[in-house]
């Protein structure tokens, strides 16, 4: 009786099938994108600094930049506006300004959540964060979003405040490189996404005239 041989001469469609399986799930990405070459290139432009000592005094000012940023000077400012316009007008400025906050948390949660863009810290084992960021990703900076975005609402109607409102919200755009949890791109990118909403809202009229 003839044997039946166990396999075909030459090569099997069917070997090392496993190494190309794709699962359809997960999304694929290429191995070096926009961001891994950006980042390659500013890591090797301020890694030299990052990797310094900070300066004690610097450091201490930068987190408290942070901190403010984190909402607690629109809090402490909220007073001042209801001072200079009135309950009625103070009350409007208002829901309308944390409406403008919040669509820019939105967008920066949507835009993290989609370009995963890690921190330099953990790119990067010489760079070490001198603050604890809130979130995972890096792209854009939400604090620098918020802040410019809420400085240039805010100051449309207020412009009295700009001169500490603007300063402010730089100030908080560079703790964030300061303190190693952000690139200067997503700074750059957060200052221009949140200049926009600001120009945005201020084009409708439910929120430019009232």
């Amino acid at each position: 009786m003839p044997m039946v041989p166990s396999a075909l001469p030459g090569p099997q469609p069917h070997a090392n099938l496993y190494l190309h399986c794709v699962n359809p799930d997960e999304p694929q990405k290429p191995q070096e994108d926009w961001t891994h070459r950006v980042t390659q290139y500013e890591t090797g432009k301020i890694l030299p600094w990052w990797k310094e000592s900070p300066h004690a005094v610097n450091s201490f000012l930068m987190r408290w930049a942070t901190r403010l940023g984190d909402g607690w000077v629109w809090t402490i400012l909220g007073p001042t506006v209801f001072y200079l316009t009135g309950w009625n007008r103070g009350v409007s400025i208002a829901w309308r300004t944390i409406l403008v906050a919040a669509c820019s948390v939105l967008l920066y949660k949507f835009l993290k959540n989609q370009i995963n863009r890690p921190r330099p810290f953990e790119r990067n084992v010489a760079v070490e964060a001198l603050s604890t960021p809130p979130d995972r990703f890096s792209f854009p900076s939400g604090h620098t979003m918020n802040n410019l975005a809420v400085a240039l609402y805010l100051g449309h109607f207020l412009p009295g405040l700009l001169p500490f409102l603007l300063p402010f919200a730089v100030l908080v755009g560079v703790s964030r490189v300061y303190l190693r949890v952000h690139y200067p791109t997503d700074v750059l990118m957060g200052a221009l996404l949140g200049s926009g909403i600001a120009f945005v809202f201020l084009k409708i009229p439910l929120f430019s005239h009232f």
